[in-house]
């Protein structure tokens, strides 16, 4: 039963400069067989100011006091670790700021170290991330979501980062998912972030598609995920499913030396 009492969330995270708009956290209990959302809302609701560096600070606070929480994020944990120099993932992850001061400058590094040409983890291959963790799209999130969400995490030893730390039932957990790939594993992946109104079209499609997912929306949340042109709404109930469809296999499980340097991708 342990499994089945924690608090869900998912969080369609952003490293931009707008990333009061564009982090959305959607927040869901278990009922049953059925994830039931809550709240889906931007993170301009959990910080009293609304510039970039205090939503993500205010991100952060969120997950250290929910003791009893799995959190979803779309973002790298981790990079290949074939160019890392690290000997193992914790290294990785404390060593992470101090090597890169910005993002720009992390993107530049493995941009210059792979001569330009861009490789995913195994689990990202295997799953169909449609990006590497340094790529011109992902890069920011990738930057921002380590070194101000997971290097404060551990090295406060406020979090279990799954699968690479085995689960505390005293702390929150938190896992990597991919909204993509569970678009792509439902056959959804269609174009839906946008104005045009085919996209809008799109994003109803998925969301009328949510209810055979056992996910329960209620009308309010299904037109903000519907009416928020981003899909950001959406990427974060994408999200807390992820957490929701693999609650049961987050139990503490034999890695190999790949996984616990690399960790996995959940959808």
């Amino acid at each position: 039963m342990l499994y089945l009492i924690r608090k869900i969330f998912g969080v369609d995270f952003s490293g931009s400069k707008k990333a009061c708009e564009k982090i959305w956290v959607s927040e869901g209990s278990v009922y049953g067989n059925f994830l039931k959302i809550h709240t889906c809302r931007p993170a301009h609701f959990f910080s009293e100011s609304h510039d970039a560096q205090s939503c993500i600070a205010a991100l952060y606070s969120m997950i250290a006091r929910e003791k009893h929480a799995i959190f979803g994020m779309d973002f790298p944990f981790a990079l290949p670790s074939s160019l890392t120099e690290e000997n193992n993932w914790k290294d990785f992850i404390i060593n992470f700021p101090f090597k890169h001061e910005s993002a720009e400058s992390f993107r530049d590094y493995y941009r210059h170290k792979t001569y330009g040409k861009e490789f995913k983890r195994k689990k990202e291959d295997e799953k169909g991330a449609p990006f590497a963790a340094y790529n011109l799209w992902l890069y920011k999130q990738t930057y921002h979501g380590i070194s101000r969400i997971i290097n404060p995490l551990v090295r406060n030893n406020l979090a279990c980062i799954l699968p690479i730390q085995p689960p505390n039932p005293e702390k929150p957990w938190v896992i990597e998912i991919c909204p993509a790939c569970t678009l792509k594993e439902k056959d959804l992946y269609v174009p839906y972030k946008g104005k045009k109104s085919d996209r809008e079209t799109n994003r109803k499609s998925i969301v009328d598609k949510l209810e055979e997912f056992n996910i329960l929306l209620d009308d309010e949340i299904k037109d903000i995920c519907i009416s928020n042109t981003r899909g950001d709404a959406l990427d974060s109930i994408l999200a807390a499913y992820a957490v929701f469809r693999n609650m049961q296999s987050l139990k503490e499980k034999n890695l190999d030396e790949l996984e616990r340097r690399e960790g996995d991708v959940y959808y």
